[in-house]
């Protein structure tokens, strides 16, 4: 008995060896969703930070000395070009001009009488009544008073210009400041400055761009010799501080000469229609330049795109369903995608899901692609359409 129970014992052993020595299963192959690549259309944006200008900012001064009479305007008011700001004391300039015009009626008469000597010598030289000298000083009388008239004249343009002066008016229409002086103060060249006036319609906004920016998104667009016309298919749209949409569109307008060395960036400027005055100056902004015309480009789901020490990548599964790693160059980010500017092309399939469970050199098997037309959507459409059939049988 113990015989057999020693042969069975021997046979139990032996088939857990073989057993054991059977292979494992393999893993199972892990299952992803897939995203197609594709070229898409979009309209090309780029979004800056700007700071809102006058397009003319003017300083008013005093050009003459005297005692300010009046200020014609209201501060923070709207003013016509010509209308009149400030008046001076224009007595002193008054009586400048009459005095000039006085020097003016003498030197005329002193002419005439200069003019009457010097005919008068050149009949008489001929006949040896006077001298070559009395000649000569006679036609030298002649000649300074021809330039005291002149100089009368200039006099008089000179004082009629400075009684101008004391009437101050709008050299353009725009939005006036505040007063820095009140009736009755000394004014002069010297005294500073009397308020500012600024354009309100149309206003213009400056921002830097990219050294990068320029040469991908805004130099293919612009000649060689950049003007406004070149500049016609860019738009200019307006984000307030409160996130508010500025409702006009403005056109840039201008581009610098040169890349700052010291920030890598180059100015721009753009024209806003500001018929409201809502734009004020100084106010910063969120400027969006757009492209008028629509362009095609490679997007890729953002939820496919990984970051390591290389730098941006996806997983691709090719076609043999083997995973493999794209390094990709991007562009700009736009809703849930991401431009590719390099490294993929239309109709690779990137791993949107299922990144986790797998890696470069591994078999997968896509359970769905999210780019492919849903299968049961006919399917519902005909089932939706027989409910009302049925119930206009019944």
């Amino acid at each position: 008995m113990k015989h057999l129970l020693w042969i069975l014992a021997a046979s139990v052993t032996v088939l857990g060896l073989f057993a054991c020595s059977e292979d494992p299963p393999p893993p199972p192959v892990p299952q992803v969703v897939v995203d197609t690549v594709r070229l898409e259309p979009y309209q090309p944006k780029s979004v800056f930070v700007g700071r809102l200008v006058a397009k003319e900012d003017v300083t008013l001064r005093a050009k003459v000395s005297g005692y300010l009479l009046s200020r014609e305007f209201t501060e923070g008011e709207l003013v016509e070009a010509g209308d009149v700001l400030y008046t001076i004391d224009p007595s002193e300039y008054e009586a400048a001009l009459a005095k000039a015009r006085a020097e003016l009626s003498a030197a005329k008469a002193n002419q005439a009488n200069a003019e009457r000597n010097y005919r008068r010598g050149k009949e008489l030289l001929p006949r040896g009544a006077i001298s070559q000298l009395e000649m000569d000083n006679l036609t030298a009388q002649k000649l300074d008073a021809d330039a005291r008239i002149e100089a009368a004249r200039a006099q008089v343009e000179s004082a009629e210009v400075n009684l101008g002066f004391t009437t101050i008016k709008a050299p353009i229409g725009g939005r006036i400041g505040r007063s820095q002086v009140s009736p009755g103060d000394l004014v002069g060249p010297s005294s500073g400055d009397l308020s500012t006036l600024v354009s309100v319609d149309p206003i213009e906004v400056l921002f830097q761009v990219p050294e990068v920016t320029y040469v991908a998104e805004v130099r293919k667009r612009v000649s060689a010799n950049p003007s406004a016309s070149d500049l016609r298919g860019i738009e200019v749209i307006l984000e307030l501080g409160n996130g508010i949409t500025y409702p006009e569109v403005g056109k840039v307008d201008y581009f610098g000469n040169r890349i700052d060395p010291n920030t890598g960036t180059m100015e721009a400027r753009a024209r806003i229609p500001n018929p409201y005055g809502l734009l004020v100056p100084g106010q910063y902004v969120r400027v969006t330049l757009q492209d008028t015309e629509l362009d095609e480009a490679l997007f890729v789901p953002l939820a496919a795109v990984q970051a390591d020490q290389q730098g941006s990548f996806v997983l691709v599964v090719d076609g043999d369903s083997t995973v493999e790693r794209r390094n990709l160059e991007l562009g700009e980010r736009i809703d849930d995608a991401v431009m590719v500017l390099g490294g993929l092309e239309a109709g690779d399939r990137v791993v949107v899901r299922g990144l986790q469970q797998v890696r470069p050199g591994m078999p997968v098997r896509v359970t769905a692609d999210l780019s492919a037309p849903d299968p049961q959507a006919p399917a519902a459409s005909a089932a939706a359409g027989e409910v009302p059939s049925a119930g206009d049988g019944e």
